[in-house]
């Protein structure tokens, strides 16, 4: 009985939460630009249940881009094709019966601030940290108010569920429950600038670790939801694959040659190739250092794989900005553990995302330059953590405090 009162009450908390967050985010959806990435996946969820269309064609994104553009997209412009895989587009299909847009958008920003707030808990849980009161609230704020958590939010990103989802994965990794690894990793993405480069990393630990139920797992995860899809959608394979690619030939984001180019015009694109070949053979080596090292380091390689990915020659979007929150929360751990009694110095790092927004609104080319900053200075934060884990230096002011 004590089970069946604490379930209730459970899921009638959420439900007031969602009300109380659909009710608020009704009210300003109207008045927000964005949602381009979810309005397609609602158009073509829409055109499937209701119009019984093909989602992936031509036609069907042609009235995602009316709305979007106002007309056609023109040569050299993002088509938006629908490029979610099938089994995906099921969860937009609640969505779908809505008819109003801005109603749907609401319900789908408030299942994502819950999907938000649960990276920010995931992120401290899995970096073992004990965050104090102050530093917790202040992380949250920063998590939902600044440049790198609400731009996401605006333009409805479906990557805040993906991070999630990221996170679950490392969470059961690190708890060996393959089972459920496997399942959620199937949920995840392949696309690289989207975290298909942590995919890919956590591929890379489970294979040199032998970790054969998730393989095995995953094999029959993917035959029976293809074959499930195929039933309902027979030529699903083509049509997914023809908008894919026409997607990618235009690809949305930065390319770091361009934002280089602002201040190197000669050789920006020189450098940014000699830095997409650095950061490639740097990431290889740290992957291979990486196996079967304590769960930790492979946090630490997690982190890294996310920070580097605008560096990779990959295009530079928004999505990537929600996974970068726990290789900031990894950070601000370790700089809690080397000045414990300066608690201020992590409040600061944590007021200073707010600069974004600072940059967002005064300086040109603001978004090329907000896609790359902030995961430099992860880079840059990642290697000093890793340099004081492994050898942690005695400074004049570790022998005061110690006097």
């Amino acid at each position: 009985m004590k089970k069946l009162y604490l379930l209730f009450t459970i899921i009638f908390t959420f439900a007031i939460l969602v009300g109380v967050l659909l009710a608020a985010n009704y009210t300003i959806s109207p008045r927000l630009s964005g949602g381009e990435d979810f309005r397609v996946s609602w158009m073509g969820a829409r055109a499937y249940l209701f119009d019984e269309a093909n989602p992936y064609t031509v036609e069907v994104a042609r009235e995602a881009q009316v709305e979007i553009y106002g007309r056609f997209a023109e040569e050299g412009e993002y088509p938006y094709r629908l490029d979610k895989p099938f089994y995906i587009l099921f969860f937009y299909f609640p969505f779908a019966f809505m008819e109003n847009f801005n109603l749907a958008r609401a319900l789908w920003m408030s299942f994502s601030e819950i999907a938000l707030f649960g990276v920010g808990l995931l992120s401290i849980q899995l970096a073992g940290w004990k965050i104090s009161r102050l530093n917790l609230a202040l992380l949250f704020t920063a998590l939902f108010l600044s440049f790198y958590g609400l731009y996401p939010l605006i333009i409805g990103a479906g990557s805040i569920f993906t991070t999630l989802i990221f996170l679950l994965v490392l969470l059961t990794l690190r708890e060996k429950k393959d089972e459920a690894l496997a399942i959620l990793l199937f949920f995840s993405t392949i696309y690289l600038g989207s975290g298909g480069v942590l995919f890919f990393f956590i591929l890379f630990i489970l294979i040199t670790s032998r970790r054969r139920r998730v393989f095995s797992v995953l094999s029959m995860s993917l035959i029976a939801i293809i074959g499930f899809s195929l039933i309902f959608f027979p030529d699903l394979p083509l049509s997914f694959l023809r908008a894919t690619f026409a997607n990618l030939r235009v690809a949305q984001g930065f390319l770091l040659s361009e934002t280089l180019q602002i201040w190197r015009p000669k050789d920006g694109a020189l450098i940014a190739e000699i830095i997409k070949w650095f950061s490639i053979l740097l990431l290889i080596f740290e992957w291979i250092t990486l196996h079967k090292r304590p769960f930790e380091h492979l946090l630490w390689g997690a982190g890294l794989s996310i920070a580097i990915t605008p560096f990779l020659g990959i295009h530079a979007t928004s999505n990537i900005y929600p996974l970068l929150f726990f290789p900031f929360v990894l950070v601000l751990k370790t700089v809690q553990s080397r000045w414990g009694s300066k608690e201020w110095i992590v409040s600061l790092a944590i007021i200073s995302l707010f600069a974004s927004w600072v940059i967002f609104w005064r300086t040109p080319d603001a978004l090329k330059i907000l896609a790359y900053l902030f995961p430099l200075l992860l880079i840059i934060s990642l290697y000093w953590m890793r340099w004081w884990t492994i050898r942690p230096p005695r400074t004049w002011a570790d022998k005061i405090n110690l006097k």
